[in-house]
């Protein structure tokens, strides 16, 4: 054996005090790991596209001969080769590779000087202690980060994290029961505001028939009735004086007390879910808990409302009372109530001259636009009506005209009772007309949806959360809602975690999952995609690295392609386990090597 490893030595591919043994054997420019191809008398490489055996001695002679340089990994001349490389040993510290073109270029790429080596020497100084000293304070500085984010982490995980993960069934089950009991809570308002709602609304057919009554007594016309634009000042101006409290109070479905009771006990347990309060009909104000358990059954409206009727008052007022029992006002409206009831029985007559008279009006209303004739029958003279002649008003002293007026008066009766009829059975009701304790509950129903909305909402997350890959331990649920901003150069980035990324008003994309490497989910990179599309381009799209840091930034953006970014993001939440073991490794490799 040594005598087979002399010639190596003379050739100056190993040193010679290495000649007790091949396991010893070290050649220039090659890595440990590959001296094993160097170990015999000849090694294989591809010479000329052919696998060819060359002859240990071709090793190091300072001419090519494979196609990659595998021949030469100590000098430089394979160097237009892309594939020759030099292995820099660096004192075992920090071992790699720099091309063979930079070895005896003068300049000092291995720091133990090794590229720069002629027989043994070197004229570059040994800096890898000065460069292990400055790495292992890199690395202490590091550590001393990853400490911090790797406490915060956990700090973040056993308490924020727990809190929200561990306790999701009970979670779950307590937010069913208070769901159960805003509903209950809601259905029970329910029935009080339907049953309020059900007297407003007797409340506005009486004021919208009084009105329309008085209306008629007082001799208008239907068209005027309900075109007269100060309708809702005369409803008000009624004030329900005139409405019978025995035909308004309390006759719908009974309240049932009990769930009542029940449900005041659920408002007691959620006070922060309903704050306003009910006004009662004398004015008083009381709380939803208090309103519930009042006696609705035996409750009246009490404001504004007339007292029940006597007998009396009935005998005058009811059937033929007002023409035998009442004065000239009762006697008028007996006779309004017969001309009405001729007027109905002889409805189908006017409905006959409508139609007759349908295609001359139309016909009418066509010629008489300003476009066909209207400027023509503007020119006409009007016709002259008898009635509004001096001469006929003052003829015989006057009674001519109101004998006249009179009739017109109970012709206008007659025909308009169809219309008379339909209005009282479906009368125009004034919604702005409100009853306080409906308006009340109205108000407290929809703080009540709110809270259900609320709590179904915030159900409906945690079963999402639940679902959802928020990375080792979870951590990540802590970036959910949040967002971190940044203005890089002239834009404003801002990175919302399982949301979206923005660039000022830019839309980058929305969240699209981790990112995969070998078909395995990589927790430090999250995609992002289907951002707003480029000018003659592709959608945007982020590729989001993670990385770990102390506290929560937007390090930078870079665009490698169009429309296509990379962004790193650092947070604590990054300092997992495998983090801090790698950076407390790190500091223990560089203070042994220095």
């Amino acid at each position: 054996m040594t005598r087979l490893l002399r010639p190596l030595v003379l050739l100056g591919l190993i040193p010679a005090a290495s000649c007790t043994s091949s396991s010893s054997v070290q050649i220039r420019g090659v890595a440990p790991s590959d001296e094993a191809t160097y170990l015999s008398a000849e090694f294989s490489c591809v010479v000329n596209g052919k696998v060819t055996n060359l002859p240990i001695s071709r090793v190091n002679d300072e001419f090519c001969d494979c196609d990659d340089g595998r021949d030469e990994p100590g000098t430089a001349a394979c160097s237009h080769l892309i594939s020759a490389q030099f292995h820099c040993e660096n004192d075992g510290f920090f071992p790699g590779k720099i091309h063979t073109s930079r070895i005896h270029d003068g300049i000092c790429d291995c720091c133990d000087g090794s590229d720069e080596e002629i027989n043994g020497k070197s004229s570059c100084p040994n800096t890898c202690a000065v460069a292990a000293n400055k790495h292992r304070k890199e690395a202490e500085q590091r550590l001393v980060v990853v400490k911090a984010g790797f406490d915060k982490r956990q700090a973040t995980i056993t308490r924020e994290i727990a809190e929200y993960f561990n306790g999701a069934q009970e979670a779950e089950t307590a937010t069913q029961k208070e769901l159960a009991g805003l509903k209950l809570l809601k259905d029970r308002v329910t029935v009080h505001k339907d049953r309020e709602e059900l007297k407003e609304k007797k409340y506005r057919m009486e004021a919208a028939r009084q009105k329309q009554a008085e209306g008629h007594e007082n001799g208008e016309t239907s068209k005027q009735q309900f075109s007269d634009a100060k309708e809702k000042e005369a409803v008000e101006a009624l004030e329900f004086e005139g409405l019978d409290s025995v035909r308004v109070a309390d006759d719908d479905v009974p309240v049932n007390s009990e769930e009542d009771e029940r449900a005041s006990e659920v408002l007691n347990s959620r006070r922060e879910t309903v704050k306003s309060l009910i006004e009662l009909p004398d004015g008083t104000r009381v709380p939803l808990a208090d309103y519930l358990r009042m006696n609705h059954n035996k409750q009246a409206p009490t404001k504004k409302l007339r007292a029940p009727r006597t007998a009396e008052e009935m005998r005058r007022e009811d059937f033929l009372g007002p023409l035998f029992n009442g004065d000239a006002e009762g006697r008028k409206r007996i006779g309004l109530y017969a001309l009405r009831t001729i007027g109905i029985v002889i409805s189908p007559v006017r409905v006959l001259i409508e139609l007759i008279l349908f295609s001359p009006r139309t016909l009418w209303s066509v010629l008489s636009t300003p476009e066909i004739a209207g400027s023509v029958i503007d020119k006409l003279p009007d016709f002259a009506y008898p009635s509004r002649s001096i001469w006929f008003r003052q003829l015989g002293g006057g009674s001519v005209y109101d004998g006249y007026s009179s009739v017109m008066w109970g012709a206008r009766v007659v025909w308009d009772a169809p219309v008379y009829a339909y209005h009282y059975l479906f009368p125009k009701l004034d919604d702005e007309l409100k009853l306080p304790v409906a308006e009340s509950l109205r108000k407290v129903l929809r703080e009540i949806d709110a809270g259900i909305a609320k709590l179904e909402k915030e159900q409906n997350d945690k079963r999402e959360a639940a679902k959802m890959d928020y990375g080792p331990d979870r951590a990540y649920f802590a970036l959910k809602d949040k967002c971190i901003e940044k203005r890089i150069e002239k834009y404003l980035y801002k990175f919302c975690a399982f949301q979206e990324i923005k660039q000022d008003h830019t839309k980058l994309g929305k969240w699209d999952g981790w990112a995969l490497d070998n078909d395995k989910v990589d927790h430090t990179k999250m995609r992002y995609s289907k951002g707003q599309r480029c000018y003659k381009g592709p959608e945007r799209s982020v590729l989001a690295h993670l990385e770990c840091g102390e506290e929560d930034e937007l390090l930078s953006v870079d665009e490698p392609s169009t429309c296509v970014y990379e962004m790193a993001v650092r947070s604590p939440l990054a300092c997992t386990t495998e983090i801090l073991t790698k950076a407390e490794e790190d500091v223990a490799f560089w203070t042994r090597a220095h």
